[in-house]
């Protein structure tokens, strides 16, 4: 019988490395990235995939190193700036991301998926689609990023459309990405998911459900990862909100990020 593929799988969306502090004052706010720290969190219990969202274009190298996952990053747009939509130097876009990271986020500094896959994977290839109707004075692009993985030792290969999806009304993007991944798949295996902004129970998921994915899951919010021909061994589940915690020198904590990461263990 051959040996069954498990994966961990994690999705997060980090917010451009920023901390988000809740309501209160028990929490404090430092306006600097905290890319480093949120590596350590994004390895907690040594996943296999994870998928990220609201990456500064300019981080994969950052996270490669401070992770010590492989890494393959697809900006939905470079640095630029806003509205005239100029293009800007990515070190440009890079130093104003990091001296005013509350002020400078998704429009000037540019803004990717990431994909980050453990030593016992190979990366076969990837590709980036955009999901979004293409508008010039308004909103952002939106893409799904597909990447097709080999496991080392089992030889088996499986597809990851990683996925941020506009708020409100996204039906026409989720299903387009999740037709994308499918038919990038080829047959394999194939997770879908990342920040699609969408609930349990909005139109959107019901419509990804209805076409073969599948989540089974009740411990979400608006961060998902389903599957097709995979199997469900752990359900999507989000991290308590306090696990995102970070504290220095004894200090108030800081908060990293305004979404809690979500984490499945699945199996084909």
């Amino acid at each position: 019988m051959a040996e069954r593929l498990t994966l961990q799988v994690r999705t997060w969306n980090i917010a451009h490395g920023r901390d988000v502090p809740p309501p209160g004052d028990s929490h404090q706010h430092v306006r600097r990235k905290h890319l480093r720290e949120m590596a350590h969190m994004i390895t907690e219990e040594h996943p296999d995939i994870v998928m990220l969202q609201e990456v500064p274009v300019w981080a994969g190298d950052l996270l490669r190193e401070a992770t010590g996952m492989g890494i393959t990053v697809a900006p939905a747009y470079g640095a630029h700036i806003p509205f005239v939509h100029l293009p800007l130097p990515l070190a440009v876009g890079a130093s104003l991301g990091r001296a005013l990271p509350d002020v400078v986020r998704t429009q000037v500094e540019g803004q990717a998926n990431a994909l980050l896959y453990g030593s016992e994977l190979l990366l076969v290839s990837a590709r980036r689609v955009q999901i979004n109707e293409r508008r010039r004075l308004r909103g952002e692009p939106r893409v799904v990023q597909l990447v097709r993985l080999r496991h080392r030792k089992l030889g088996r290969e499986f597809v990851v459309g990683n996925v941020h999806a506009d708020h409100g009304e996204n039906r026409q993007q989720l299903e387009r990405a999740g037709y994308l991944t499918a038919q990038f798949a080829r047959g394999a295996p194939a997770v879908l998911g990342g920040d699609l902004n969408a609930t349990l129970h909005s139109p959107a998921l019901q419509a990804l459900k209805a076409r073969g994915w599948k989540e089974d899951s009740s411990d979400v919010a608006i961060d998902h990862l389903l599957v097709r021909d995979f199997e469900i061994d752990w359900a999507a589940t989000r991290w308590l909100p306090d696990r995102r915690d970070y504290s220095a020198n004894g200090d108030r904590p800081l908060r990293l990020s305004d979404h809690d990461p979500v984490d499945a263990v699945i199996s084909a």
